[in-house]
């Protein structure tokens, strides 16, 4: 979801930012790289590590939520991404959504890009014990799809989740943003770098994109 479908990662970076300020620690863009495709926990953990806060989980986790559902509704797909989900769905190809993020930050991204449905299968971090770049998220989709994980082609525009299909013994299309970022996959994904070349790679006609 974030970064592959939505263009929500400099949201997350906003809200950590914010949660950062309240506590009276100055930030910004240096956060990202820190940070990228990390659980909130995880993200919690490094912050108080690296800058002595107290904070506990919850408050911090309430504050970032709040923070991001209200500016949720401003999100825009990354370029490109929705046309190829839905002409994936149009040629029948099964899809879930694999996300780090909370379930209630997955559902209003979902509302956000308008491709909220009941039949759709999504995989928040409350709905496992581990996170990516654990296996088990995408293990869990792969088995609510009724598929065999060898089965399923991943699409992920960040390393951690790159690591934790490729665990599951996923295919994986990796999806960066840059050259810089494709650096950082390890070399068992497949750089694709654009809508035309992620078409063509999940079996799409590449035309239309």
């Amino acid at each position: 979801m974030d970064g592959t479908l939505a263009e929500s990662e400099s949201l997350h970076l906003k809200t950590l930012i914010a949660a950062l300020a309240r506590h009276g620690v100055e930030a910004g863009e240096e956060m990202h790289p820190l940070v990228f495709g990390k659980t909130g926990r995880e993200v919690h953990a490094l912050c108080r590590e690296r800058f002595g806060l107290s904070v506990d989980f919850a408050e911090w986790s309430m504050y970032r939520a709040r923070t991001y559902l209200e500016n949720a509704p401003g999100l825009v797909p990354r370029p490109g991404a929705l046309e190829v989900y839905r002409a994936a769905k149009a040629a029948g190809i099964t899809q879930a959504i694999v996300s780090n993020a909370s379930r209630m930050l997955l559902e209003a991204n979902l509302r956000a890009l308008g491709i909220e449905e009941p039949s759709l299968v999504t995989i928040s971090v409350n709905d496992v014990r581990e996170g990516k770049p654990s296996a088990e998220p995408y293990e869990r989709a792969a088995w609510l799809l009724r598929l065999a994980p060898e089965e399923v082609i991943a699409v992920e525009d960040s390393p951690t989740g790159a690591r934790a299909a490729i665990a599951a013994h996923m295919r994986v299309l990796a999806w960066p943003f840059d050259d810089e970022g494709a650096a950082l996959f390890p070399p068992q994904a497949q750089i694709v770098r654009s809508p035309r070349e992620l078409a063509r790679a999940l079996g799409l006609d590449p035309a239309a994109f």
